[in-house]
C-alpha cells in the first residue's frame, strides 16, 4: 500500500488549497482551470500516448470485453435506479447525474493500477491498464459525456451530437484508432512529449480531487450509498461472473474483478463542473469509495470467490 503514498500527499496539497488558497486563487478559480487544461489538452495526450504504446498480449481482448460487459450492466442498474429516485423526488436530475457517474466509471489508472500493483507486482498493472483503456476510456469520453449533458446542462437547440464531437477526447479516441489500424507509430519524439504531457493530467486530476475532498452533509453521505454499493460490490460481481465464458482465469481474472471494483474516476469531476452536475455529491462518493476501495481490494479476492 505504500504506492498510494504519493496519491494522497497530492491529495493533501488539494485539501490545504482549500485553507489557504495561496495567490488569491480561489478553489472554484483552481477547479475551473485544471477542469479546462485536463479536458482539452492532458486527457487527449494522456488517451494519444496509452492506446498508441499499449503492446498486444494474450488478454487484449479478454479484459476489455470483461469491462464493455460490466459497465453497461452497471449503467443499465445505475440509470435505472437513480432516475427512478428523480421520480419518487429523493434526488435532483443534477444529483442523479452526479451518482451515475459515480457508480458506474472506475478509476483504472489512477486507483486501480497503484492497488494492483501493491498486491500483485509491477507485472500485473497491464491488466487495469488495458481495462481502463479498452472498456473505461471509451465509455467515459463518449457515453458519460452523453449522461452528463442529459442530466445536467442542456446543449442549446439539441446539438448534442455537435457538443460531443467538440470533446477533444473524444478526437483523440478516433485519431488514436486509426494509427493503430494502419500501423503507424508516431517518432519517439512525440510520444515522449504525449507521456509527458498526458501523464501530468494524473497528478492534476488528484490535485482535482483534493481540492474538492470533502463530505459535504451527512445527507450526501446517505445518497452516495447506493452509488457505492454498485461501485464496489455490485460490479466486481458482474465482472467476475461475466468474465468465465470469455476464458480469464486465475489471477488475470481477480485482477480484473478488482479493477472493475475502482471507485469513481477522477475525470468526473471534469464532467460534472462541465455540465452543471452535482459536483459536491460526486466528490463525496469519490472519496468514500476511493476509501472503501482501499480497504477491500485485498479482501476482495476472498469475497468474490464465496459469492461467485
Amino acid at each position: 500500500m505504500s504506492n498510494l503514498i504519493p496519491m494522497v500527499l497530492i491529495l493533501s496539497a488539494g485539501v490545504l488549497w482549500q485553507r489557504i488558497e495561496p495567490s488569491n486563487v480561489s478553489t472554484q478559480q483552481l477547479r475551473a482551470t485544471l477542469s479546462a487544461l485536463v479536458v482539452n489538452l492532458m486527457a487527449p495526450a494522456l488517451i494519444l500516448y496509452v492506446m498508441l504504446t499499449s503492446p498486444l498480449q494474450d488478454e487484449l481482448y479478454q479484459v476489455p470485453l470483461t469491462g464493455i460487459i460490466t459497465i453497461s450492466l452497471v449503467l443499465i442498474l445505475s440509470f435505472t435506479l437513480f432516475s427512478l429516485m428523480i421520480r419518487s423526488g429523493h434526488i435532483s436530475r443534477a444529483q442523479a447525474g452526479a451518482l451515475i457517474l459515480a457508480a458506474s466509471f472506475g478509476n483504472g489508472m489512477g486507483i486501480a493500477m497503484p492497488t494492483i500493483q501493491g498486491l500483485y507486482g509491477e507485472q500485473m498493472t497491464s491488466i487495469p491498464l488495458i481495462y481502463d483503456l479498452l472498456a473505461t476510456v471509451p465509455f467515459v469520453w463518449i457515453i458519460a459525456v452523453l449522461i452528463a449533458a442529459h442530466f445536467g446542462t442542456r446543449v442549446a437547440g439539441g446539438h448534442l451530437g455537435r457538443e460531443l464531437l467538440l470533446m477533444p477526447p473524444v478526437w483523440a479516441i478516433v485519431i488514436a484508432l486509426i494509427l493503430r489500424y494502419v500501423q503507424w507509430v508516431p517518432h519517439d519524439a512525440i510520444i515522449q512529449a504525449l507521456k509527458m504531457l498526458g501523464l501530468s493530467a494524473i497528478p492534476l486530476l488528484l490535485l482535482m480531487v483534493g481540492v474538492n475532498f470533502k463530505i459535504t452533509s451527512f445527507h450526501y453521505v446517505l445518497l452516495a450509498i447506493p452509488a457505492l454499493f454498485i461501485k464496489l460490490l455490485i460490479s466486481p460481481v458482474i465482472a467476475m461472473s461475466s468474465s468465465v465464458p470469455i476464458g480469464l482465469v486465475g489471477d488475470t481474472q481477480i485482477i480484473t474483478s478488482i479493477t472493475a471494483a475502482s471507485p469513481a474516476v477522477i475525470v468526473g469531476i471534469a464532467l460534472a463542473e462541465r455540465f452543471q452536475l452535482d459536483t459536491a455529491l460526486f466528490c463525496t462518493a469519490l472519496t468514500l469509495g476511493t476509501i472503501g476501495y482501499i480497504l477491500l481490494a485485498p479482501n476482495l479476492a476472498t469475497l468474490l470467490a464465496f459469492v461467485i
